[in-house]
């Protein structure tokens, strides 16, 4: 279920997409965790044929810059799958009596590249704000490392220049 905004579909559009854990606190803190979550988040990427722009998995939450590539299909269908997907395929073992995600996800439309670059700076930053790191290409979960460093993660990203 999404929330704030009906469901934009048109080619092109951009969204700003949070999706949060049933737990809040640290729920994805180990390696082999982040990366079932972000490997599943890619294969979404790839079925719905989304754009990633940025990401960040924190150890709550998940945020994305996505665009729309085409008319077919919505952006929120493609995270309504992951979050359907991973709800059992990737869910800690310490929480086998709670969902792994809330029921909604934001869905924000972004107006344009520049405000999608302001999203970016204020997502991939998280991890710094959280004491997670010093710097955000330090963070491997995000495509902080790829926009600050050049190395690649595991969801391919579509680099908007800075």
């Amino acid at each position: 279920m999404r929330r704030r905004h009906s469901q934009l579909g048109f080619a092109g559009s951009i969204h700003f997409i949070t999706t949060v854990t049933e737990v809040r606190g640290s729920v994805f803190v180990e390696s082999s965790e982040c990366k079932k979550i972000l490997e599943s988040f890619e294969v979404f990427r790839n079925k719905f044929e989304l754009v990633c722009c940025g990401y960040v998995l924190m150890p709550d939450h998940l945020h994305a810059v996505l665009v729309q590539p085409n008319d077919g299909s919505h952006v929120s269908d493609a995270i309504g799958g992951f979050k359907r997907a991973t709800s059992l395929k990737c869910k800690p073992a310490r929480y086998p009596d709670t969902p792994l995600w809330r029921d909604n996800f934001d869905d924000v439309p972004v107006p344009g590249v520049e405000a999608a670059k302001t999203k970016l700076r204020y997502m991939l930053a998280n991890p710094v704000r959280a004491g997670l790191v010093e710097r955000p290409e330090e963070y491997e979960w995000s495509s902080a490392p790829e926009y600050y460093g050049g190395k690649s993660g595991i969801v391919t990203v579509t680099i908007l220049s800075q």
